[in-house]
């Protein structure tokens, strides 16, 4: 999954741990200041973050799932720790319906407790990156311990990815055991996105990685790939998630930029 590209600063990443794997992505560090930029791409994950800046106290944030390409330039230092929570996750940890995150960051301290603020201090006051991505990763999995995502929701994200998002809903619901109303109910609470835009953003996601292969992007041979009706079809998608035609698209095609894959 490519989670967002990142211009003027370093990432640093880890896989999970064992315990973790089934639940997220890696963890990460960023610096963040002026001059950096980050713009996020379409993802049905909810990203866990702690944020520490120089003055203030740190903070613990959800940032849920997006259906739109945002890019942003802070003004400030900031450090900032987290991990990618797969697609359902965040409702197994907090269990607040999924639909509630999409596009928007929020406090996890107002549904977790005071157990939130004090992971965020012992971060902040943490040094080295491995020592604070110990404490984040110690803090998950005593929460997700004897937990799993409902198995209807692994398969459904399951055939999604794996067909690039060229299956038909009706064709997931049925092998989920589900009608097409109770998987999109399903899917809303679980992952806050139905099941239509999550195959548009898998199918998005594909042609992302698809062009990035080429040496000079074949959008034509792309849309084909990846079952765009025509090229046409895949400019008005494309537009759609980021605001740009894909040769217009910036971060596409600079190769100074770090593209963050965080599977």
């Amino acid at each position: 999954m490519l989670a967002a590209v990142i211009e003027g600063t370093t990432l640093v990443s880890r896989p999970p741990v064992s315990a973790l794997e089934r639940f997220s992505g890696c963890l990460f560090s960023l610096a963040y200041a002026s001059g950096v930029y980050v713009q996020t791409l379409p993802d049905p994950s909810t990203y866990l973050i702690v944020e520490v800046s120089k003055v203030g106290v740190p903070r613990c944030v959800i940032s849920g799932p997006r259906v739109k390409s945002v890019r942003s330039a802070p003004t400030e230092f900031m450090q900032v720790i987290g991990i990618r929570l797969r697609p359902g996750v965040a409702f197994l940890l907090t269990g607040v319906c999924a639909e509630r995150w999409v596009g928007r960051r929020e406090s996890l301290g107002e549904l977790l407790g005071s157990c939130v603020s004090e992971l965020a201090v012992q971060i902040s006051a943490s040094t080295g990156t491995d020592a604070q991505f110990d404490l984040l990763e110690s803090f998950l999995v005593a929460r997700l311990e004897g937990k799993e995502v409902d198995r209807r929701v692994c398969i459904a994200l399951h055939l999604t990815q794996r067909s690039r998002g060229a299956m038909r809903v009706s064709e997931i619901a049925r092998r989920c055991g589900l009608s097409c109303r109770q998987l999109e109910r399903l899917l809303r609470v679980w992952i806050g996105i139905s099941p239509k835009p999550l195959a548009r953003i898998a199918r998005f996601q594909a042609a992302l990685v698809s062009a990035g292969e080429q040496p000079a992007s074949e959008w034509t041979s792309v849309a084909a790939e990846q079952n765009y009706v025509d090229q046409a079809h895949l400019i008005h998608e494309f537009s759609g998630f980021t605001g740009a035609s894909p040769t217009r698209f910036i971060p596409l095609a600079s190769t100074s930029n770090l593209k963050a894959n965080c599977d």
